[in-house]
Parts: C-alpha cells; sequence; structure tokens
C-alpha cells in the first residue's frame, strides 16, 4: 500500500481524491475511503450506474462511511450514476430523477456536501451545440424536471461539463438552481475555453475536478497539464475556497498529481 502522506489543510482549498484508487476487491468503496479518509479534506463517491447502487449504498456502506466520517471528519460529494440517460429522447426522464432522488435519500446520514451530475455521457446528443439549436430542449427539460422533484434540494445537485460546451447552455444554467462542477480537465481535453468558463459561471461553481490529459486521453496524472493552466485552476479554488477534485484512479498518478500541486503552493 502507499506511503502517501497525509494532504488535510495542505491548501488554500479542500482537496479531494475519487473513491477508488487502490485495486482492492471485497468491500472495495469502503477499503478505499478507508485509506483516503486520513489524507484527504473530501472523497467523491463515485457511483457508476443506476443497476450497481446496492454495492455502494447499502445500509452497512452507508453505516461505514458514517464511521469513517466520524473518526476523521472527512468530507463526501457524490458523482451521480452517468447512465442516467437525462438527454435521451427516447429515455423515461421520470425515472432518472427517480435514481437521483433514491440516491440522495440514502446518502443524507453523512451530510454529503454536493451531487455531481452527467447531463449528456451515453447520449447520442451534439458534442458542441449552438445556443437555439433543438439540443437544447432536453437539456431545459432535464433541469425542469430535476428542479419540480427535488426542490430545496435542487441547490445540491452540480451540473458538470463533460464533452458538451456547457457554456452554450449558460443562460439555462443560470436561470435554475443548479450550481455548477468545473471539470478543468474536460475542459483542456475538448479545447474549450476555461477563462470564458470562469467568467460565465463564477460565484456558480462550486466544485473543480483536476487531471491531465495526454494523448487524447483524460485522467491522467495533473503535471501532464501546462503549469500556467494548474495554477490558474488553483487560484480559482483557493479565492473562494472551492473544493478541488484530483481525477485520478490510482496512487502512482494521485501521489505525482498533489507532489505536483504541492510543490506550486511551496
Amino acid at each position: 500500500m502507499c506511503a502517501m502522506k497525509s494532504y488535510k489543510n495542505a491548501f488554500p482549498f479542500p482537496v479531494g481524491s475519487p473513491s477508488y484508487i487502490l485495486p482492492v476487491r471485497e468491500d472495495n468503496l469502503l477499503a478505499n475511503v478507508n485509506f483516503l479518509k486520513d489524507r484527504f479534506d473530501l472523497v467523491q463517491l463515485l457511483y457508476f450506474g443506476r443497476d450497481h447502487l446496492e454495492e455502494v449504498m447499502s445500509p452497512r456502506v452507508i453505516r461505514g462511511l458514517g464511521a469513517f466520517r466520524e473518526e476523521s471528519g472527512v468530507a463526501y460529494t457524490v458523482h451521480l450514476p452517468a447512465d442516467l440517460g437525462l438527454l435521451n429522447r427516447q429515455g423515461s426522464r421520470g425515472d432518472a430523477v427517480d435514481v437521483i432522488e433514491r440516491v440522495m435519500d440514502a446518502t443524507a446520514p453523512l451530510g454529503v456536501e454536493g451531487y455531481v451530475l452527467h447531463l449528456d455521457l451515453f447520449d447520442a446528443c451534439v458534442k458542441t451545440p449552438a445556443p437555439g439549436t433543438e439540443e437544447r430542449a432536453p437539456f431545459r427539460d432535464s433541469l425542469a424536471a430535476i428542479a419540480a422533484r427535488l426542490g430545496e434540494r435542487a441547490s445540491l445537485v452540480f451540473i458538470e461539463n463533460i464533452g458538451y460546451d456547457l457554456a452554450a447552455f449558460g443562460d439555462l444554467v443560470l436561470e435554475s438552481p443548479f450550481p455548477v462542477c468545473m471539470d478543468a480537465g474536460h475542459l483542456y481535453l475538448n479545447g474549450h475555453d476555461a477563462d470564458a468558463f470562469l467568467r460565465l459561471f463564477g460565484a456558480r461553481i462550486r466544485q473543480v475536478h483536476l487531471h491531465g490529459v495526454a494523448g487524447g486521453r483524460d485522467h491522467r496524472p495533473v503535471s501532464e497539464l501546462e503549469l500556467g493552466y494548474v495554477k490558474r485552476m488553483m487560484d480559482f479554488a483557493g479565492a473562494g475556497r472551492v473544493p478541488l477534485i484530483v481525477e485520478v484512479y490510482n496512487e502512482e498518478d494521485l501521489a505525482a498529481s498533489m507532489e505536483f500541486m504541492e510543490a506550486l503552493i511551496a
């Protein structure tokens, strides 16, 4: 097991890791969080698919995660399932919202600070739709359906940019009750303007995801991004104490990313 040092309270913003770093097979989520809880301020609990939710939020798992929170003070965010199909015109938007509500209800005892939501993954939508195109209708309707069901809890759901240009939907997001998760790695990978994103969404951004990009692949060590780009993201997070998740998925990449970032604040 990696002898990674603790980065709790080491940055001018809360720093976190995804919940899958160790290559363990049984009690995967609990083993990972146990490894991360004393090293990071927060852990992003990854809920990959709607058909596997019992593996990550059964009463036993929720009790275990709650105990870790009591022991270490670690905070949690949740990455909602990516297969909800909210932009799929043939799918049932109500079923997708049911899943979101079910996850929020089950994890309520953990004091989750936010729920990150992909709207486009696994859907055949245009990646960079222009304002005024028909792609805006399912996006708008999805936001409305979630907001209507969740009420005040809608403010806990962070809309994340993936392949599409979220700025094309900026007016719809800003008119909604939903905050934003800024994935700086996705912006870099897709050639989207990060500075324009920051200007548009600004204080609406509640979480930043940071990961490297190399050879057309993302979720690489942060050190594979341009140094100035990483520094801008860290400066933004630090200015507002916005939580920053280093979104890589193994010990080696996580350790390399943390060492690189730590050197920038030395």
